[in-house]
């Protein structure tokens, strides 16, 4: 579902309808005005109330919202491949108050994309093979700079009209490091829940073999529709 808006994002970005969302914000088609260029846009939600349900386990506030929009930026910034979403942009609504404003970043725009799913739909199956292998890279490459995604879905692995597949949505990504045993009691429980491995319900540490089962279970809907 889309939503037609006319808002300028802090001078230089024109909202021009919602195309998606995700658990950590709201994603628009923008349209840069200094580049005269499209680019998709996403900013934190403005209330917790706005978030999607299916998203278990954190704390949702301001705060909290904006700390991990900022993550996302930091870790999709350093990331280089052509599975992976590239970001151009980065900055606060308005004023720059980071308690008062939400973040935003600028990335590239998907044109008439679809989830992975839905693109592997019409083709056979050596076709659809290949779009697994642009997921399976993207995840590859992920783990051998010690990232997780922690929210692998259809709706994050999404092909563009080049055919081209790119991962999506890194608010709940995290380096390896910094996920701590459920005995603390400070793990870190986060996802989608259809997509969650089974461990990770249970309050143990995500790791790799979680992304790898979300995978999975990608593989297994694209793979018999």
């Amino acid at each position: 579902m889309t939503q037609q808006l006319s808002a300028i994002i802090n001078g230089r970005y024109r909202l021009v309808r919602q195309i998606g969302s995700g658990g950590m914000g709201v994603v628009y088609e923008a349209l840069d005005r200094l580049t005269n260029t499209r680019v998709a846009l996403k900013r934190v939600r403005q209330s917790a109330g706005d978030l999607e349900t299916r998203k278990v386990g954190m704390t949702f506030n301001s705060q909290r919202l904006n700390f991990n929009l900022a993550r996302e930026f930091q870790l999709l910034s350093s990331l280089r491949h052509p599975n992976i979403i590239s970001v151009l942009d980065y900055g606060f609504d308005n004023d720059g108050a980071a308690s008062q404003n939400p973040l935003y970043y600028t990335m590239e725009l998907l044109s008439d994309s679809r989830t992975i799913v839905e693109a592997a739909r019409p083709l056979g199956v050596p076709e659809r093979i290949a779009l697994l292998m642009g997921l399976f890279e993207a995840l590859a490459y992920l783990h051998r700079r010690g990232i997780l995604h922690c929210d692998l879905k259809p709706e994050n692995v999404l092909v563009g009209r080049d055919g081209v597949v790119k991962v999506v949505d890194f608010g709940l990504s995290s380096l390896r490091e910094q996920f701590i045993p459920a005995e603390t009691g400070n793990a870190q429980i986060a996802g989608t829940l259809e997509y969650m491995a089974p461990e990770v319900l249970q309050g143990l540490p995500a790791s790799e073999y979680s992304d790898i089962y979300a995978a999975g279970l990608i593989t297994y809907a694209v793979l018999t529709g």
